[in-house]
């Protein structure tokens, strides 16, 4: 069965099926994605910092909030099977890539290389946030109605 939505005009309606707004929302979250990694290249020089970060940093913190707005939007329209999937997949997946890629970069550039410590400093923003996060699912009480 489809999920629908009907749009009022006036003697008109317009259905989209849920397939459809689905796929629809991810290919907007992965074009914003995509345009937000072009801005993102476009401001920041490859060699240094830029001149003005006070300036730089909230816009390119609101470019990236517009993304995970939109990705947002498409993860409302999943089911609870499919975002079990992306949360196992990101879990295991993105831990077991992080840490490959650390140690990859520790061994080929030295454990005090500029390199490696981006990658670590990389890896403990990325706990940060997943700390952050599973706090706040524990404290809304889904753990224990999951």
């Amino acid at each position: 069965m489809l999920k629908t939505f009907d749009i009022e005009m006036t003697n008109e309606v317009s259905i989209m099926s849920y397939r459809a707004k689905f796929w629809s929302l991810a290919a907007l979250a992965f074009g914003s994605s995509l345009l937000a990694g072009v801005i993102i290249g476009k401001t920041v020089p490859s060699s240094s910092g830029v001149d003005n970060p006070a300036l730089v940093l909230p816009v390119l913190f609101l470019v990236a909030s517009a993304v995970m707005f939109i990705t947002w939007l498409w993860w409302r329209k999943t089911d609870d099977l499919q975002q079990q999937g992306q949360l196992i997949s990101w879990w295991w997946g993105g831990n077991l890539g992080a840490i490959v890629m650390l140690i990859t970069l520790v061994v080929m550039t030295g454990r005090h290389s500029e390199m490696s410590a981006g990658a670590g400093f990389l890896f403990v923003a990325e706990f940060a946030g997943m700390a952050i996060a599973w706090l706040v699912w524990k404290f809304r009480g889904r753990g224990a109605a999951e």
